[in-house]
């Protein structure tokens, strides 16, 4: 028989069980085989890799590592030290601490500090531990996420305080924007806050088509984001992804398909209308712009010279549909008024310049070394000069309306042969 200590032995699992449940039980028991099988986790890893780890979204640096940045839709911005020359760290930490909030006011960037690097700097490589320059603030940049890398500089120049701050592209290494200020320490707020403002002016925004209708579209940038009436806005799509040879998507294709102008702006949003298009705009598509007026118009005209182009080509090749004509051409009619314009235009101008230049050549025949003759000769000649520059621009302009009228098929030129008394050849004539 067994002993009363073998009983107790064997009942205790079975009392045990009464009071905490046979589940626990079981998960007690097997609770050091599972310990023995499956190995402690693995630590993190030292290194980066751009983009992150695979199978981890963009940004994250090594898996169980959040992110730096917010990746919110706005411009990521890697702030680094400023480089001090005849300085101390302190001040230069509070001068770039300064300019890093008024850039996080602006409500333009996604910012990331050196204070936020600071908390990552043992995973960082140690060429990149202390980094205040072009070289390693690109690559960091990247390793981060970053868009955009503010790299900057201060020295004492007395009485004044000399900043200067560079912005690089990340994705090209080039310099997108750089400006130099000088300022007192009693105006420092002051002037950060207007540098910071600069920076704000002359980098790009970003948003998206939130609608559109029979009105115009709404795009998700407002007031808040310094959108202001009559601004406007190149719209564009991302298409298909391009792959490099083994596969992998390297690229995305992108179209500009509109210009948009502002007529209505709230706190986080815009409603505008369309500009100039090749096809509609859709909800999802994005929208840009810079606040700065002078890169605002240049991004606008190169786009349109862009719209432009892919019109003709689009109108080159656009096959002729033979059709009997039932109502009036009021396209061609059109073109056909603005060919005739420009043409007397030109003749008008060329009048103009004739009639100036034999003036000026009268005054120059008679001219003597007077005040009035003198002023006379300037005004004549001017206009002359004149005269004929509009003339030679209303050539060009006749010239891109030709091209048109070839496009959309209101010109051909048709070669005739042509016989006189004197000689046989071929005329070679404009038909609209």
């Amino acid at each position: 028989m067994r002993s009363i200590a073998q009983r107790r032995r064997f009942r205790f699992p079975a009392l045990l069980a009464r009071r905490i449940g046979w589940p626990v039980v079981v998960c007690l028991i097997l609770a050091p085989t599972l310990l023995t099988v499956n190995p402690a986790p693995a630590a993190p890893q030292t290194g980066f890799v751009q983009g992150g780890q695979p199978g981890l979204i963009p940004g994250t640096l090594f898996p169980g590592q959040p992110e730096l940045f917010a990746n919110d839709g706005r411009i990521r911005l890697l702030v680094l030290k400023l480089n001090p020359f005849g300085l101390t760290e302190t001040a230069v930490e509070q001068y770039g601490e300064i300019l890093q909030d008024n850039l996080i006011n602006t409500e333009h960037f996604d910012v990331v500090g050196p204070r936020q690097v600071e908390e990552v700097i043992e995973r960082l490589p140690r060429d990149l531990v202390d980094c205040r320059g072009i070289a390693c603030g690109v690559k960091l940049g990247k390793l981060l996420g970053a868009e955009f890398v503010v790299v900057g500089n201060v020295r004492q120049a007395e009485p004044l305080i000399v900043l200067g701050v560079r912005i690089i592209d990340t994705s090209n290494n080039l310099t997108d924007y750089e400006e130099e200020i000088r300022f007192p320490d009693e105006t420092m707020d002051e002037d950060l806050f207007r540098l910071a403002n600069n920076i704000s002016r002359n980098s790009l925004l970003k948003g998206r088509v939130l609608s559109t209708s029979i009105r115009g579209i709404v795009i998700s940038l407002g007031r808040v984001h310094g959108i202001r009436l009559g601004d406007n806005l190149v719209i564009y799509k991302q298409e298909v992804p391009i792959t490099n040879l083994e596969g992998q998507q390297v690229d995305t294709q992108r179209k500009n398909v509109a210009i948009v102008k502002v007529l209505n702006v709230n706190q986080n949003s815009a409603e505008a209308i369309l500009v100039h298009r090749t096809e509609e705009p859709q909800v999802g598509h994005f929208v840009h712009t810079y606040r700065d007026p002078l890169r605002q118009i240049e991004l606008v005209e190169n786009t349109r010279k862009e719209l432009d182009t892919g019109i003709r080509l689009a109108n080159r090749i656009r096959p002729l549909e033979l059709a009997p004509v039932l109502i009036s051409d009021t396209e061609r009619q059109a073109w056909l008024d603005s060919l005739r314009e420009a043409e007397k235009e030109r003749t008008f101008w060329f009048t103009v310049g004739l009639i100036a230049g034999g003036v000026t050549l009268f005054l120059l025949n008679d001219f003597e070394n007077e005040s009035s003759d003198r002023i006379q000769l300037a005004v004549a000649g001017g206009a002359t000069g004149y005269a004929f520059w509009k003339w030679n621009r209303t050539r060009q302009s006749i010239n891109d309306i030709m091209v048109e009228g070839r496009s959309k098929g209101y010109v051909r030129l048709d070669l005739t042969p042509f016989v006189t008394p004197r000689q046989v050849g071929l005329q070679l004539a404009f038909r609209f």
